[in-house]
């Protein structure tokens, strides 16, 4: 699913984003940084470049006229699917708000709000959820069809068994479409045509005759290649088509843990001597006392300095 999709001026300005998932980054960087790849592409050379790839989503983006669309999709959905609805959402904005798009350095952005409900109306049937579930129902829908036509041709299956794997074509290719992506769609029609292959192999060694195993083991691996073969091919057609038509669902976001006042705990420093009950009550700070002198000493140094005053007048 796209989680988020922004509108870029040529300046680098970003009049119009939408969000479906909590995202603390600011808009004016995301838009910053996707107009300087965007000009670093061009400048070097490289060209073409409208994808930029992590670990879980992707940055797909392209140019419209005076106007970069970008969007942060799941890294599983099909990048050509997410630039051609970006184009959509690029052509009914600009037709929208034409009018405004003149002197975008003047515009006010209050003006597109609402488009959201437009862009909902676009992504959100495009949505179809695929995983373990569709792939468990695509193996069962695939191996009922499978097997209700291999059980149609029994009557040609010694004499035409290479040709049988015809009318399995279309459950496994219905197969492929409800799993809706190549590694799901290979499970489900994989699964569908092994009981077949293993019933098919039950008869032919339970009919051969002495002195034929070999020839009637070559038959089988030929038949297992074949049927696996197609049933591959019927799943990677099958979920080709779904996977260029439809975006993968959200992923839950980890709920955000709200800590209130009356929640925070203040927590001490842990101090390595431990303090006594008048240290833990009020802690002051010691400076170095000056010396106070007696009276005594007083006099006295008043004394010397009398004496030498006499010297010094002599």
């Amino acid at each position: 699913m796209i989680q988020a999709i922004w509108i870029i001026t040529d300046t680098g300005q970003c009049i119009f984003s939408h969000k479906y998932i909590d995202l603390e980054i600011d808009d004016q960087l995301i838009s910053g940084l996707l107009i300087a790849f965007d000009a670093f592409s061009s400048e070097s050379g490289i060209g073409g470049v409208q994808q930029i790839g992590g670990e879980d989503n992707q940055f797909i983006y392209g140019s419209s006229q005076k106007l970069l669309v970008a969007a942060l999709a799941d890294k599983r959905d099909n990048a050509a699917l997410v630039e051609r609805l970006m184009v959509k959402v690029s052509d009914l904005f600009q037709e929208k708000y034409a009018a405004h798009l003149h002197d975008l350095g003047f515009v006010d952005l209050n003006i597109f709000k609402g488009f959201e409900d437009e862009i909902d109306q676009i992504l959100k049937p495009k949505v179809y959820n695929r995983g373990v579930g569709s792939t468990i129902f695509a193996t069962f829908v695939s191996l009922a069809i499978t097997a209700g036509v291999f059980l149609l041709l029994w009557n040609i299956l010694f004499d035409a068994i290479f040709l049988v794997f015809l009318g399995l074509i279309p459950g496994l290719f219905l197969g492929g479409l409800i799993a809706g992506k190549n590694k799901y769609d290979l499970i489900a029609t994989t699964i569908t045509v092994l009981p077949i292959i293993g019933v098919y192999s039950y008869l032919l060694i339970d009919s051969s005759l002495q002195g034929e195993l070999l020839n009637t083991i070559f038959n089988i691996v030929l038949m297992a290649v074949t049927y696996i073969t197609i049933a591959m091919l019927c799943g990677i057609g099958g979920g080709s088509i779904i996977d260029n038509r439809r975006l993968f669902p959200l992923a839950k976001q980890p709920e955000q843990l709200a800590v209130f006042p009356s929640e925070v705990a203040v927590t001490q420093p842990v101090l390595e001597t431990p303090l006594t009950p008048q240290q833990e009550t009020y802690q002051q700070e010691t400076y170095p006392q000056e010396q106070v002198q007696t009276d005594e000493q007083y006099y006295e140094s008043s004394s010397i300095v009398e004496e030498k005053k006499d010297e010094w007048g002599s």
